[in-house]
């Protein structure tokens, strides 16, 4: 009898183990909101060690800027960044907590697929150099792997850290408004927007990847 009431304590807290692991979780993350990305996904289980994750999103920023020419008249631009983004992850936990995966170190293989639109508006007076408004398209496809943590509160909220090494490839076009070829264009543009700065430009290269998601398990 003493051994019978053993052997279902153990199979009932083995049962308890398995039904607290979430199947499945709704996630966003909230640092892309500041430079227009906003992502939502899921990561769905597989089995107690591995699953795979899906992250679309938009890209939606506008901004704007001052500046002088070289001859030292005020321009100023307005810039419209539009787009759409997809990481698609594979992840395997390495040493899952207590709750069991979803929760615990990670190690995780992804792609990354963006493309983008800068709208740059000339909006300051003609001036020597005439209106230099442009259009940047670039698409980017990367892949990368991440170190990273997840943890859950009581009520199934999550959190979670991750960080790695990623490679981006870039291909790019451009086309001014009112001039057919592009060196002329950048030349007359760099020359009246001295000193410009454009913010969230994707460039080929090798990089560090780094963000933090947030979500809910069920």
């Amino acid at each position: 009898m003493r051994t019978f009431l053993l052997s279902a304590a153990l199979v009932a807290a083995t049962l308890g183990a398995q039904a607290q692991q979430y199947k499945g979780v709704v996630k966003t993350n909230p640092l892309g909101y500041f430079t227009g990305q906003f992502m939502f996904g899921y990561e769905h289980m597989l089995n107690e060690r591995m699953s795979v994750q899906l992250m679309p999103g938009l890209v939606s920023q506008s901004s704007s800027q001052t500046l002088f020419d070289d001859m030292g008249m005020e321009t100023s631009y307005e810039q419209k960044k539009s787009g759409f983004i997809v990481i698609p992850e594979f992840r395997y936990y390495l040493k899952p907590d207590n709750m069991g995966a979803p929760e615990g170190l990670y190690v995780a293989g992804l792609a990354r697929v963006l493309t983008l639109t800068y709208d740059l508006t000339d909006t300051g007076a003609a001036g020597f150099y005439g209106d230099v408004s442009r259009e940047d398209k670039r698409t980017v496809l990367g892949a990368g792997a991440v170190l990273g943590y997840a943890f859950f509160l009581d009520n199934g909220l999550s959190a979670e850290l991750f960080v790695g090494p990623q490679f981006k490839s870039v291909t790019f076009e451009r086309t001014y408004d009112n001039f057919s070829n592009v060196e002329v264009g950048d030349a007359a543009f760099d020359n009246k927007f001295l000193d410009v700065s454009l913010a969230g430009l994707e460039n080929s290269g090798a990089g560090v990847r780094f963000g933090v998601n947030v979500g809910f398990g069920f």
